[in-house]
C-alpha cells in the first residue's frame, strides 16, 4: 500500500472515530421521519387529487344531469340551496382568429374586439409619444400591433348569445358550456 493511501486512511478511520454516535443516530431519525412524512404528503395528495375529481364529477355531471331529468333548477337538501347554473368557457384559437374577428364584424358585434398598439421609444423620445398612430408611420415607426377580444368579454358574448338564443359557432369562438350544481349553505 502506498505512502499517500495507508495517510488516507488513517485520516477517514480518525475522521469516523471523532463522530458522536448519538448524532448519527438522531440524524438517521430525522431522515426517516423527512421520509416517512414526504410519503405520507404524497399519500394524502393523491387522496385529495381524488376527493377534487369526485367533487367535479358530482357537480358537473352527476347532480346537472339529474336536476335536468327531474326539470329543477334549484332544490334544497340537508341545510344547502344547490342551483343548477350555465358555466361557459371560451378562447378563440389561433388558428380561427381572423375567422372569428371577420363573424363578428359581420354580424355587427365588433365591439368586443379589442386593438392594442405598442410602441417602444428610446431614450429622449418622450415627444414623439404623444403623437397619433398615423403620425408614427409617418415618423417612420412600426408599431406592434394586437387585436383580441377580452377573455371576459369573450366568455359574456357566447353566454349572452345562448341564453338569448341566438346563433353561434362554439368551436369557432373556442367556447365549451356546462351546467355546474352550486351549493350554497343557507343563513
Amino acid at each position: 500500500m502506498s505512502d499517500a493511501l495507508f495517510e488516507d486512511f488513517f485520516e477517514e478511520a480518525d475522521a469516523l472515530a471523532s463522530v458522536n454516535t448519538e448524532t448519527t443516530k438522531s440524524l438517521s431519525e430525522m431522515v426517516r421521519r423527512l421520509r416517512t412524512t414526504e410519503e405520507e404528503i404524497s399519500k394524502v395528495e393523491a387522496y385529495l387529487k381524488q376527493l377534487t375529481d369526485q367533487k367535479h364529477k358530482l357537480s358537473t355531471e352527476s347532480i346537472p344531469v339529474l336536476m335536468d331529468e327531474m326539470g329543477v333548477e334549484r332544490v334544497d337538501v340537508d341545510g344547502v340551496t344547490v342551483t343548477r347554473k350555465m358555466v361557459v368557457s371560451a378562447s378563440i384559437p389561433v388558428a380561427r382568429r381572423e375567422e372569428a374577428f371577420d363573424w363578428l364584424r359581420r354580424n355587427q358585434l365588433d365591439d368586443i374586439i379589442k386593438n392594442d398598439v405598442v410602441v417602444s421609444f428610446g431614450k429622449g423620445e418622450d415627444n414623439v409619444a404623444g403623437h397619433c398612430i398615423g403620425m408614427l408611420e409617418e415618423q417612420g415607426f412600426a408599431p406592434d400591433t394586437k387585436t383580441y377580444v377580452h377573455p371576459s368579454t369573450l366568455k359574456a358574448f357566447v353566454k349572452d348569445r345562448i341564453q338569448s338564443g341566438k346563433p353561434i359557432d362554439l368551436d369557432m369562438f373556442g367556447a365549451f358550456v356546462s351546467n355546474v350544481a352550486e351549493i350554497k349553505r343557507k343563513a
